[in-house]
Parts: C-alpha cells; sequence; structure tokens
C-alpha cells in the first residue's frame, strides 16, 4: 500500500500543463506536521519559502523535519512551482539510517491562504519503496492571493474630426457590466490612429464609457476581461456637443454662434466649437451640428 501511494505521489508531481500561481509563498514561515500513513508516526517541523516567480510559480526554500526520537533529519534546500492552488516540491533529504534520499512533496493552499496541506514521500533505498506521509502547516504563513491584470484596448473614432487627435484627451470609465457608477476614470492618450491601451484591469466584466470635450458619451458595454488582454473594443463617438452636457441641442448652436468666425487668440475663440478640428469657426462646424442635431449621448 505504501508502494501504491508513493508511485501517485510521484505521478502527481510530474510537470503537468502549468497554470498561473494563485499564491505568492516568497518569504514565508511555517510550522508543519507529518504522519506516517502505516505506521501513524507524527513528525514535526517547518517549511521556509525564500524566493518565487508569480509569474511561472518557480520557488525555493528549506524543510526541517524531526521524527520521534528528536533526531533531525536536518534542513534541506527544495525547490517547486506553483501551479493555481497546488504546491510541488522537492528535494533531498539526510534520513537517519538511510542517509541521503530523495524527498517529494505534493499539496494544496487552502483556507485563503492561511493553510498548506497534501502528501510527501521519501525513498527508502533499503526496502526500495517510497515511504509516505499525509502533511499539513499548522501555523505560519499566510500565502498572499496574487491579482493579475490585463489591458483592454481599441480604437476610438472622433466623428467629424480633421484635426490631430493626439491632441484631444477622452476620458474612459471602467464601470460594472449594467452601473454608470465608475470604477476607475482615466483619461486616454490616443496615438494618431485613435488607439488607445486601458491597462491594469482585474478580471470582470465590465462596461467601458467614452466621453471627449464636444463629442457625446458612448459605452461600450459587457467587456469581459478573463484573464487575458482584450482587444478590438472600438468605438465611434458623435461630433457636436459644444455645451458638454452630452445632448446636440439649441444651447450649442448659442455656443457656435458666439466664437463664429474666431481663429486661436481672438477673444471669442472657443476651441470646443471648432468642432472639424481645422483651428477656425465656419459654416462647416455649422455643418457638423446640422447634422447631429438631437443626437443624445449614452449615459
Amino acid at each position: 500500500m505504501k508502494h501504491l501511494f508513493g508511485l501517485l505521489l510521484v505521478a502527481f508531481a510530474l510537470p503537468a500543463l502549468a497554470a498561473p500561481p494563485n499564491w505568492d509563498l516568497s518569504n514565508t514561515y511555517w510550522t508543519a506536521q507529518a504522519r506516517d500513513v502505516y505506521y501513524g508516526f507524527l513528525y514535526d517541523g517547518n517549511i521556509r519559502f525564500f524566493t518565487q516567480n508569480t509569474t511561472t510559480g518557480a520557488f525555493t526554500g528549506r524543510v526541517q523535519y524531526l521524527p520521534p526520537n528528536l533526531n533531525p533529519l536536518g534542513q534541506y534546500n527544495v525547490s517547486g512551482t506553483v501551479d493555481a492552488d497546488t504546491i510541488t516540491f522537492g528535494g533531498v533529504a539526510n534520513i537517519p539510517g538511510l542517509g541521503n534520499t530523495d524527498v517529494v512533496w505534493q499539496g494544496v493552499i487552502t483556507q485563503n491562504g492561511s493553510k498548506m496541506q497534501g502528501q510527501m514521500a521519501y525513498w527508502d533505498w533499503i526496502w526500495e519503496v517510497w515511504v509516505v506521509f499525509d502533511w499539513w502547516t499548522t501555523s505560519g504563513g499566510p500565502a498572499r492571493p496574487i491579482v493579475r491584470t490585463y489591458s483592454i484596448s481599441g480604437k476610438v473614432e472622433l466623428g467629424d474630426f480633421g484635426g490631430d487627435v493626439r491632441t484631444v484627451p477622452v476620458v474612459a470609465e471602467l464601470r460594472q457590466a449594467g452601473s454608470t457608477t465608475p470604477i476607475r476614470t482615466v483619461t486616454l492618450n490616443l496615438d494618431s490612429n485613435g488607439n488607445y491601451t486601458l491597462s491594469d484591469v482585474s478580471n470582470g466584466n465590465y462596461d467601458l464609457a467614452f466621453k471627449a470635450s464636444h463629442w457625446l458619451r458612448r459605452v461600450a458595454r459587457s467587456v469581459r476581461v478573463n484573464g487575458a488582454n482584450v482587444s478590438g473594443v472600438n468605438v465611434s463617438l458623435v461630433n457636436g456637443d459644444i455645451d458638454g452636457d452630452n445632448e446636440v441641442t439649441l444651447f450649442d448652436f448659442g455656443a457656435l454662434v458666439a466664437a463664429f468666425g474666431s481663429q486661436p487668440g481672438d477673444s471669442n475663440w472657443n476651441p470646443d466649437a471648432d468642432l472639424d478640428g481645422d483651428a477656425e469657426v465656419t459654416l462647416f462646424d455649422f455643418g457638423v451640428l446640422v447634422k447631429n442635431f438631437g443626437e443624445t449621448g449614452e449615459e
């Protein structure tokens, strides 16, 4: 039976298709116990984790265990990986009466990172079997959750605008899907083609609202971030909202009339009335306003 347990444990410890680690164990110390599954002997000890790569899950550490007769197995270095919630590691320990021998471990991180438990085994060169133990931590840690973030990218088309889109800041609100309350509000700087990238977004289902100075708000809905960057979130903004109230109305006509004929430096110059971005307020801007009159932006 011990041999069977050992074979199973070693099989589980072989490299598999890795998932990103959910936990960071670096610079943590744990006290632990192990019970021989055949004889029931209890061992006390400790596990230290030194460094961990939070991308690959690879870590280094050190283990010390004390058998019932308090003859220490000694400290030995270990290395392994955290694969999602599963921890696998191994090393070479000095076992009394056996000398140096391979030791392998596997377990899971549980209870919100405050406990680890699983099985360990060492190779008995005399009997040529794996001696298997159940093990669990009794205090220490905890492991720290790794919060991964991703990006949302796409293109913002500024309707009826012939100027340099790089000069137009676009305010983006990241919201929970179905909500109008922003989680984050950021100002996006577009490239020359209108492309943008919103970084540091956690997994979730979002609405992304876009508003620029004299354009109406548009909302890209149900943008789902699930373990990867999201691209192709494109919107087209309607021009003509000179007064910034998210509607194209007679108030915008009034603002354009007040700025009509002006250029930068004139006393009545209003950059938001220069709808087409040619650095003057002309009949072309009136044409944009007439075209989009009555339009309303999204909330």
